[in-house]
């Protein structure tokens, strides 16, 4: 879809890790951004992020009125960081009214954070440290047919919350692109990933995914730029898995029944990005090995 200029988009959960990513890259490419959220410092403010609590229908019109678009990133973002209900029903709430007020104002797109939750994790994951059923990996790589197997009431809230996204692309003719966000990790985080290697169940709840948080604002700006109809969701890894050894040789040792269901390159993501690359043209560009180069291969 080619947007009218100028092109305002407004992104939520802008104070976030991938939201102030978001914002930095979209900015960088000539959109004009209205960054919103709801826990706002001194400092953010005066970079101009406003504050607006999500959860309340008029402000969730407010800060879309006059945009073109928006990339909506704020919930509570994980398992964990809030009771279930509280989680469950905030993002829920925050998604209808965004997804809502932008049926209302006629936006001409909504790219929204979903999850990687929404396929299955944990996958015989550590209960104590993943809160939630632990996930039955049926194939892998996993892609978007593995949807949805909440485990937890966080990931309830992004499959809820696609239902939703679903049926008011449905009412109001606007494209709907939801990102099923990996692990998000920063340059700085990869320093830790040395810490996994000898003991590779320690990352199998998400199939040892995660996702450069520059590759989260890529994934973003073509979400707002690929030329789609409906409601679509897709998954957004890196290319690669965050461990040293093949990822075929970590599927033999951790879950040696799962059906691989085609050829994989030697360190290739468990986290299928095959229908992100085809429906937005996708392709992650960031790795910790051009980080940690010397470390890349086995040890």
């Amino acid at each position: 879809m080619t947007m009218t200029a100028p092109r305002r988009i407004c992104v939520t959960g802008a104070a976030g890790k991938a939201g102030l990513a978001a914002v930095l890259d979209l900015r960088a490419h000539g959109y004009h951004v209205v960054a919103t959220d709801v826990a706002v410092s001194s400092e953010d403010v005066a970079s101009g992020v406003l504050r607006a609590d999500l959860t309340d229908y008029g402000q969730a019109f407010e800060v879309l009125r006059g945009m073109d678009a928006v990339v909506h990133l704020a919930n509570i973002p994980a398992p964990g960081r809030a009771t279930p209900a509280v989680t469950f029903n905030a993002n829920v709430t925050m998604n209808f009214n965004v997804f809502q007020a932008a049926a209302a104002l006629s936006l001409q797109r909504v790219v929204w954070a979903s999850s990687e939750t929404t396929l299955g994790l944990p996958f015989g994951g550590d209960a104590e440290q993943h809160p939630g059923a632990p996930g039955e990996l049926r194939y892998a790589p996993v892609d978007e047919g593995h949807f949805p197997f909440p485990g937890t009431t966080y990931a309830l809230s992004k499959v809820a919350s696609e239902t939703i996204a679903e049926q008011i692309a449905r009412w109001s003719d606007i494209p709907f692109v939801g990102l099923r966000i990996s692990n998000i990790m920063e340059p700085h985080d990869y320093q830790r990933f040395p810490e996994y290697w000898q003991d590779p169940h320690l990352r199998k709840w998400n199939l040892w995914g995660y996702v450069d948080v520059r590759d989260v604002a890529l994934a973003c700006r073509l979400g707002l730029e690929a030329d789609i109809t409906g409601s679509q969701n897709v998954i957004i890894a890196a290319a690669d898995t965050v461990m040293n050894r093949p990822s075929r040789e970590l599927l033999a040792e951790v879950f040696p029944d799962v059906p691989v269901t085609r050829e994989l390159e030697e360190f290739e993501t468990l986290l299928g990005i095959g229908q992100a690359a085809r429906l937005l043209g996708y392709r992650p560009g960031h790795s910790w090995r051009d980080v940690l180069p010397q470390m890349g291969g086995n040890t």
